[in-house]
């Protein structure tokens, strides 16, 4: 073992203008050799929802909310045109975050700009369109009970029940409301990074480094087993 580490340091002495030389050439080769290659742009498409407030378990929580827009039902009747597989490269493309208990981030990736942002438009206004249907109801049901409420004649004893009742009714009216887009639809392109220059020069080096270190082992190990 002593007998091949001395070898090893005489013909590192040796190589030592082989060891700067060639991971300079290769470094500067691979610095100045650009590769040509096209890159890979993709498309997000992004818009935050706030939620409403009808007192509607499904609609007004954020994570019922999000299973319900990537439910297949609510696709396939927002995108009646899109065939099964394409709905279904669709749904894989879509990732909503719950950003609160009321709050939602849609996100919509594809190599497509247009349809990244037509796709998430369509969807945004699907649901939001399909909430505001839901909270009318719970309006309408509120304004029919209060309207009945009023023009129900009752005794003395109940009149105070009856103004209670209203109260409360026209309230709960007045902190309803349906969800909201907080934020619009806005595409984002992004780019593969480039191999640039300065990484190729590196790994030109990392290999010239390696060769030198072959060229001085490999013989080494060899004579070794020969002996």
């Amino acid at each position: 073992m002593e007998n091949i580490f001395n070898l090893l340091i005489n013909r590192l002495k040796k190589s030592i203008p082989l060891l700067i030389i060639i991971p300079l050439l290769l470094a500067g080769l691979g610095y100045f050799f650009e590769i040509k290659s096209e890159p890979v742009v993709s498309y997000a498409a992004k818009a935050k929802i706030e939620l409403g407030f009808y007192d509607d378990v499904n609609m007004n929580n954020a994570e019922t909310a999000k299973g319900f827009i990537t439910g297949y039902s609510f696709l396939e009747s927002t995108f009646p045109d899109y065939e099964p597989e394409d709905l279904e490269a669709l749904r894989s493309g879509i990732v909503i975050n719950t950003l609160s208990g009321t709050s939602l981030e849609l996100i919509y990736r594809s190599d497509n700009e247009e349809e990244v942002e037509e796709g998430l438009d369509r969807l945004v206004e699907a649901f939001l369109t399909y909430d505001n249907g839901k909270f009318e109801e719970k309006s309408a049901i509120n304004e029919d009970s209060l309207e009945a409420l009023n023009g129900k004649d009752v005794g003395e004893e109940s009149i105070v029940d009856k103004e209670k009742f209203i109260y409360e009714l026209k309230n709960e009216l007045l902190t309803l409301y349906p969800a909201q887009l907080t934020e619009p639809v806005m595409v984002n392109e992004s780019r593969s990074e480039d191999f640039s220059s300065k990484k190729r020069a590196v790994l030109g080096g990392l290999i010239g480094i390696t060769i030198v270190f072959g060229y001085m082992v490999v013989p080494l190990l060899f004579r070794e087993e020969d002996m």
